[in-house]
């Protein structure tokens, strides 16, 4: 839903597309999470069309056309994506026709993910510029229940950017019913007090920023020693935190 109105986003497209977002993936590594891109969205997104290959696809030699007939290319980059020739071509008919481009990474090394600059490396030379040097929105999938709503919600919000009805707005500010960033975060077990030690570089201000996140119930102590009362201590690890020896006492 839109913030601004707290109903339902328009699902427009303009002329010529049949499809929102089409789904550009390789199987082995990709197909499972493309699949839930697509369900979650529809459910999400009232209205959405979603190319996906085992739905959609009639006819491989008519690849370009479907991504020109797409108002959104969803490129899911997994290790295999830049090796197969029909994602290629996906690819490049999406840069041949100007078309606007959402990048989703697969952020679990067991199913095909890993770091960005290593995914880029399995890429053709001539295409990593306009892939990874252009402002594309990112998004890092990620399996975790609410954070996987998190992808989906950015995703969302990339694709709603670029149909006729918003493509004139910089920013659409949207919220999924049950989101984890909608609830207010107690500690209703018990009063938990932080500690924060002073020897600790960052932990205080990040000890506060949780303080901030969920005022009731949690209190951050940051004295020069462990206060009985403390239920946790905060431990922020940087290039930094060991450089003062009071901490490892």
């Amino acid at each position: 839903r839109l913030v601004s109105t707290n109903q339902p986003p328009e699902m427009s497209v303009g002329m010529g597309i049949t499809w929102h977002l089409f789904n550009s993936h390789i199987w082995s590594t990709g197909q499972d999470a493309v699949a839930v891109v697509k369900r979650q969205l529809q459910i999400l997104l009232p209205g959405i069309k979603i190319f996906l290959d085992v739905d959609d696809l009639e006819d491989i030699g008519a690849l370009e056309e479907y991504i020109q007939r797409s108002q959104v290319i969803l490129f899911f980059l997994s290790r295999g994506y830049f090796r197969s020739q029909n994602c290629l071509r996906e690819i490049r008919a999406s840069l041949a026709g100007n078309k606007p481009i959402v990048l989703v990474q697969e952020a679990d090394p067991d199913r095909g993910g890993g770091p960005l600059e290593d995914l880029r490396a399995e890429c053709p030379e001539s295409l990593q510029p306009p892939i990874f040097d252009v402002d594309w929105p990112l998004v890092v999938w990620l399996r975790i229940d609410d954070f996987r709503l998190l992808s989906l919600k950015l995703i969302a919000e990339a694709l709603l950017l670029c149909t006729p009805a918003y493509a004139r707005e910089a920013s659409l500010p949207i919220y999924l019913p049950g989101e984890l960033l909608g609830q207010t975060l107690t500690f209703a077990a018990q009063p938990v007090v932080l500690w924060a030690s002073p020897a600790n570089p960052g932990a205080k201000a990040l000890a506060d920023e949780l303080a901030d996140i969920c005022p009731s119930g949690l209190t951050v102590a940051s004295s020069a020693e462990a206060p009985e009362s403390a239920t946790h201590m905060l431990l922020y690890l940087n290039e930094h935190s060991f450089s003062d020896e009071r901490l490892a006492e």
